[in-house]
């Protein structure tokens, strides 16, 4: 949090993610779907096409308001544009960051998070025969198909919405680990959980990734793991033929030898 004293009051600007709650990113992700295309061009693409300093600084203020409590009149009034302390420049660019999302280097990996002094654990994680750990393992079908549906969609920049994160969390945490998937539960969740800041909300979402990632992972291993077996029955086979083959051929001389 970054603190900024403007005419002897003092204001704050959330610049990191656990200074964010999932309800405090729903206006900025629709400030972000409703963009003018050069804009989002200049944002997202690194367009070279000049943009208007005037529209570019408008837009800096309009974001950096949507991350504190200083009303927009004072940003453009009493901050200047740069220079030395607080500026335009240097606020926009402490909350720049939420013109995306947070990566695993921001937030560390946990299997439980606290909200309002009660513990929630993530669905428990399971062995194959094998003994290869699997993340998420305890998941039902149900609690991974909507999970993954959900992370699919965020994925997407135009139908992103915040929201689809603390489903997803609500989903996957639980009070009791014995809980069965129950709609009506996990509704109520994501209400809550949409007060909860992204830094533990992305937990959820971060491990559900790694779930999938090591799921892909581990069907190209065994995919390759049966092409090599089916490779290596092909060439005993190939061998038992060509032996059987040697064995005629001289079984043949020999009769016509003789």
């Amino acid at each position: 949090m970054i603190k900024v004293t403007i005419r002897d009051k003092e204001y704050e600007v959330r610049d990191k993610w656990e200074d964010n709650t999932i309800n405090q990113l729903i206006k900025p992700q629709q400030y972000i779907n409703n963009l003018p295309s050069w804009l989002e061009s200049y944002i997202y693409k690194g367009s070279d096409t000049p943009v208007s300093e005037s529209k570019l600084l408008d837009f800096y203020v309009e974001w950096i308001e949507m991350f504190s409590n200083i009303p927009i009149e004072l940003l453009k009034e009493a901050i200047p544009v740069k220079g030395e302390g607080d500026n335009i420049l240097l606020l926009f660019n402490a909350t720049s960051k939420f013109l995306g999302e947070p990566t695993q280097d921001d937030i560390k990996p946990s299997e439980t998070l606290n909200f309002r002094g009660v513990d929630y654990t993530l669905i428990e994680s399971i062995k194959t025969v094998g003994g290869v750990e699997k993340l998420l393992g305890g998941a039902t079908y149900k609690h991974f198909s909507e999970a993954k549906a959900l992370s699919d969609l965020f994925q997407k920049k135009n139908y992103r919405k915040w929201e689809y994160i603390a489903r997803i969390t609500a989903i996957l945490f639980r009070p009791d680990p014995n809980e069965q998937y129950s709609e009506d539960l996990i509704d109520q969740r994501t209400k809550e959980f949409g007060k909860l800041p992204v830094s533990e909300a992305y937990k959820g979402y971060f491990f559900l990734s790694n779930s999938l990632n090591k799921l892909q992972e581990s069907t190209l291993i065994s995919f390759q793991e049966n092409k090599a077996s089916l490779l290596e029955a092909n060439q005993k086979q190939s061998y038992k033929i060509s032996t059987i083959k040697s064995k005629l051929s001289s079984l043949l001389k020999k009769v016509f030898s003789t």
